[in-house]
């Protein structure tokens, strides 16, 4: 259990307690001591209900801006206008693996896949968005240059992370339906040589980062 819920917890059974003893003091006419105890009781729970909503206010926000690792891509120059794209995809554990490389041509890469969006209630009490990787594929900024270059886009990066929404207590048939939505996602960076690149998913979608000084300095030309 959270601190944030152990200790208002406590503080707010000894409260209680202690406000019981004070009303029964004041029925057995102890007024002095009974009045004592019915203040320090009342203060004590009043004091535990706002640890308490604090602790929620942190946890909401907490679950609501989760992130889990989905790949760590590095690219590499091979010739003029392709790159090397080595990927390492994250277990549901946020470890990545080993990683493959893709041969992709054009001035950015891209990560597509779909997403399994929660409602957001669902999402303070534990359950996480979670994707399945489709493809990764070359990406030209001219659209003439685009249609008029062989894609290089791959397929088998395709997984199936995340976990099956309709095995959850709450699944397809549930009147209280978790599941807000499943759609098509990606991200597409810069291809520049040396650069690596961390892809994330929030609640709602991929989102993408530089990884170090060579991915920070071409989002920065980019922007």
């Amino acid at each position: 259990m959270s601190i944030w819920w152990a200790i208002p917890a406590f503080v707010g059974l000894v409260g209680f307690l202690t406000l019981m003893g004070g009303l029964g003091g004041l029925l057995r006419l102890r007024l002095f001591s009974g009045s004592l105890r019915v203040m320090f009781g009342g203060g004590a729970l009043a004091a535990a209900a706002i640890v308490g909503l604090i602790g929620l206010n942190l946890q909401t926000y907490s679950r609501l801006t989760y992130e889990q690792p989905v790949a760590e891509v590095t690219v590499r120059r091979a010739v003029d206008g392709q790159f090397t794209a080595s990927v390492r995809k994250a277990d549901s554990e946020g470890r990545y693996g080993a990683a493959r490389d893709f041969v992709l041509a054009g001035d950015k890469f891209r990560l597509e896949g779909r997403v399994w969006k929660f409602q957001p209630w669902a999402n303070v009490i534990g359950a996480d968005a979670f994707y399945k990787l489709e493809r990764i594929q070359g990406r030209w900024n001219d659209a003439a240059k685009e249609n008029s270059t062989p894609s290089t886009a791959d397929d088998s990066i395709g997984d199936e992370a995340g976990l099956d929404v309709f095995s959850l207590p709450l699944g397809e048939w549930s009147p209280i339906q978790p599941l807000d939505t499943v759609f098509g996602d990606g991200v597409y960076m810069p291809l520049t040589d040396g650069a690596v690149y961390e892809i994330s998913l929030t609640q709602s979608g991929f989102v993408a980062r530089g990884a170090n000084d060579i991915a920070e300095r071409a989002l920065r030309d980019w922007s």
